[in-house]
């Protein structure tokens, strides 16, 4: 391939140029977690080295001449609680910014020991979260860099493979997370998305070298999110560097690009990046489906700060895909329909963080979300039009979230959130041979909507050691307009000298019916969904880099979007799983999920880090027969092992291993089908059946070289290695007149490389 001839010139120009000075910087900034004011004189110290430095008057220190290598930092500071942070690459022609905020501590006469550890318990994120940083986006096995694959290795998300983005958490289905950048809501975070709310493709629209954090909450989330049911991303993108422009080219799994950040003056940074496909060259080669997916993005983030205590920053987010299906490929699938599914996605927003004094601070954005959408596929034999959308999006956002500390014990975070949502729909759906003329769906509507809200959380830390959160949230829409009240309690009690706690939590969750469902005027009277969700948790620090995890949960759905009845094109599908379009639906829906949960976490304090991962775990709905049926996505068990081994800095290999159960499915009535010339479903036996269970190891290797004046890492990557055939789906295919499958992929080998300068 081009890509591979173009990575071994680059090796070979880069080892004539020769190599560097193995010696690099680290820089970054100390502050207050609670008022985010700098903190003067912290000790930053590298673990198991006599480097170190202190912070200057606004927080920030410079520490120069490191060997280069991995590290881990321990930054301390009186009468705060010290942290860690492991797995700090320092090399040359680079160097990583850290921007820590280390959290005030109250001692207590009766506190003999203070237990170090890689993980943090804390009253700012007071729900159970898991955190990854950049390097460790960037070196996770089999996911191209993409944080929903990440995401996806926790026991608590179930994947639908490699072939697509999507999340479903604790049995939920793929539109109830929800995502924000630097306090700035992002409505989807996928390339390729269709029409009923799913993806359909492998690549993310988020670009994880400019992620500096992620929290993602999926055993609940504070009051300060909402209109999401089952889990929350929080993402932090990183300042640009303050002192020099800096650079980086790579090429990937799915595409190729830049980024390049730099100081526009003495207090402003800028960062930047955007990203292309050349997934269109290599569709044959990893089954995607007959199709042709081409995308692109770029990303930006402006920040500037007039002193310390305001801070205004500007992120830009934009991106657009193209699936091109032609009549040969969909021949080649089986698929009796071709086309083409484009999307246009732009987000821009602005954030200001202002510090009132030294209890409180407040972030403040407005932002706008623009997308077009437009897909078109036709029948391969008459060339008639059988499906037809077109979709125009506008969602501008007002959100303020304060937080402000009453006393050492006590913290309150209060906001408000504000949306206005136009959209457009020009939608027509074909009958089918066989349908009654009462399914015809056919409109062109406008769809306005407004949503309020305004949200509470108390914070107390009890006798050092329970914290306890108690929150309320309430939303108001001018569709249904009614209160939509939703209060959440957070229990996190330490059992034993900083080693062991206890968690409980409970929560109601509230989201809006779908526009598209509004937009259906024979759909009346829909109402937001509720999901109630309760979980007893374990956590216990095996060694204070490796903390083990137990949950138990349960989560019961209300007011879900289903059908009233059946006929012989209507299957009992729990809508919520895949927003299928159909006349008359109504809000009566009923599910629940409840299921246990291990995690074994270990950080990168030496040579090695992992996770392990699993889960058990039931996802049913009531039909409207009164039927419990299985949700699309109740694999029933989920396994993950994720690992990697470092022994230097010149070279790492990481592995993952992955396992679920089969996907439920309804099997098809070949005859009837064939009768029918369309697909025809035994909907009495509805999601009853199951594909064969999924597994597949992917391997991950790198190597890093240090030049006179840039750095190079080379990886390569295995997925799928032993080729498993893992079947996502059967259909009918009109075409071969048999039942066809819907496979992941093949194996791929991957090869790819990231130019630092």
């Amino acid at each position: 391939m081009r890509i591979k001839y173009f990575s071994f010139i680059i090796i070979f120009i880069s080892l004539l140029i020769g190599q560097s000075e193995a010696t690099g910087i680290l820089k970054g900034r100390v502050l207050d977690a609670d008022n985010q004011l700098p903190l003067v004189g912290a000790n930053i110290t590298l673990k198991s080295t006599d480097i170190g430095s202190v912070s200057d008057e606004e927080g920030y220190f410079n520490i120069n001449s490191i060997p280069m290598g991995d590290y881990t930092v321990t930054f301390s500071y009186m009468g705060y609680k010290t942290q860690n942070k492991a797995d700090i690459w320092v090399r040359p022609n680079g160097y990583e910014f850290l921007n820590i905020e280390l959290e005030s501590h109250v001692i207590q006469i009766n506190d003999i020991l203070v237990q170090e550890s890689y993980f943090e318990r804390s009253m700012i994120k007071e729900y159970q979260v898991v955190s990854f940083n950049s390097d460790e986006l960037r070196r996770y096995p089999g996911t191209g860099q993409e944080i929903s694959r990440i995401i996806n290795t926790l026991p608590s998300v179930a994947s639908v493979g490699e072939n697509r983005q999507d999340m479903m958490v604790r049995g939920g289905g793929p539109t109830e997370n929800g995502f924000i950048i630097d306090n700035i809501p992002i409505p989807n975070v996928s390339h390729f998305q269709q029409a009923d709310g799913r993806s359909n493709g492998p690549v993310g629209l988020i670009n994880s070298d400019m992620i500096e954090n992620l929290d993602f909450f999926s055993n609940g989330f504070s009051s300060k999110y909402g209109n999401k049911l089952s889990s929350f991303g929080d993402i932090t993108y990183r300042s640009g560097n303050r002192d020099n422009i800096q650079g980086e080219g790579f090429v990937g799994v799915g595409g190729l690009g830049f980024l390049i950040e730099g100081p526009l003056s003495d207090r402003s940074t800028y960062i930047a990046s955007y990203r292309m496909s050349y997934l269109d060259i290599i569709a044959d080669a990893i089954n995607a489906s007959g199709g042709m997916p081409s995308y692109g993005d770029f990303q930006a983030k402006l920040e500037f700060k007039s002193d310390i205590y305001n801070t205004f920053s500007i992120l830009i987010v934009n991106g657009g895909s193209l699936y091109d299906r032609d009549i040969d490929g969909a021949i080649d699938v089986g698929e009796s329909d071709y086309g083409k599914l484009k999307n246009n996605q732009n987000t821009v927003g602005a954030n200001y963080k202002h510090i009132w004094g030294n209890r409180a601070y407040t972030n403040t954005s407005i932002s706008t979300s623009i997308k077009k959408s437009d897909a078109h596929f036709l029948n391969i034999r008459s060339g008639e039009s059988v499906f037809n959308v077109i979709e125009d999006q506008d969602v501008k956002n007002l959100r303020q979230v304060t937080h402000l500390k009453l006393m050492p014990m006590t913290k309150i975070e209060f906001g408000f959130d504000a949306g206005v949502n136009e959209t457009s729909y020009d939608y027509y759906r074909k009958l089918t041979n066989n349908e009654s003329p009462a399914n015809k769906i056919e409109f062109d509507k406008v769809v306005n909507t407004t949503n309020y809200a305004a949200f509470l959380t108390l914070k107390q830390n009890l006798f050092s050691r329970l914290i306890f959160s108690a929150g309320l949230r309430l939303d108001y829409n001018n569709y249904e307009k009614i209160n939509l009240w939703s209060p959440r309690i957070n229990l996190d009690y330490e059992i034993y000298k900083g080693k062991t706690n206890f968690i409980i939590n409970a929560g109601l969750y509230n989201q809006n019916p779908p526009p598209i469902y509004i937009a259906n005027e024979t759909s009346n009277d829909l109402k937001s969904v509720s999901a109630y969700q309760h979980s007893l948790s374990l956590e216990h620090m095996v060694t204070p880099s490796t903390k083990l995890s137990f949950s138990a949960y349960q989560k019961k759905y209300t007011n879900s979007p289903i059908l009233p009845g059946a006929t012989l094109h209507n299957d009992p599908t729990f809508l919520f799983d895949e927003l299928r379009m159909y006349n008359g639906i109504i809000s009566s829906g009923s599910a629940i999920s409840d299921g246990l949960e291990i995690l074994i976490q270990k950080k990168k304090a030496e040579n090695f880090y992992g996770l392990v991962g699993g889960s058990i775990f039931n996802s049913t709905f009531t039909d409207y027969n009164g039927i419990k049926r299985n949700r699309n996505h109740n694999y029933r068990y989920i396994f993950n092992i994720v690992g990697g081994y470092r022994p230097n800095t010149d070279w790492e290999i990481s592995i993952r291993w992955s396992y679920f159960g089969g996907r439920p499915y309804t099997p098809i009535n070949l005859n009837a089908s064939l009768l029918a010339d369309e697909q025809i479903l035994h909907l009495e036996d509805f999601n009853e059946f199951r594909t064969p269970d999924y597994h597949s190891l992917f391997i991950h290797y790198e190597k890093r070289y240090n030049l006179k004046h840039s750095n190079l890492v080379l990886f390569f990557e295995v997925w799928n290695t032993y080729n498993r055939e893992n079947i996502e789906t059967y259909f009918y295919s009109r075409v071969n007149n048999n039942i066809g499958k819907i496979v992941y992929f093949s194996t791929i080998p991957v090869m790819g490389f990231g130019i630092e300068f």
